[in-house]
């Protein structure tokens, strides 16, 4: 029996991994220092949410560095 190639769901967007990081920045008492983590774990948070499972065997997607951004930015998005 053939089985079917699964349907990897969608990674987060970059705007959804900034609002994420943001909202962790203003929890974490918007603590200058942090953005490398926040955004890790925003993305993380967020793959999560979007059905990811970080189980054996698969691979761990490349985690990418976060851009530069203003609080005004994300707070427009």
């Amino acid at each position: 029996m053939r089985r079917s190639p699964a349907i990897a769901p969608p990674e987060p967007t970059e705007a959804e991994i900034q609002k994420e990081a943001y909202y962790l920045w203003i929890e974490g008492g918007c603590a200058v220092g942090h953005e490398l983590e926040h955004w890790f774990t925003a993305k993380e948070l967020l793959r999560h949410r979007h059905g990811h499972a970080g189980g054996r065997g698969r691979r761990r997607a490349t985690l990418s560095a976060p851009p530069s951004f203003t609080r005004q930015q994300v707070a427009n998005n």
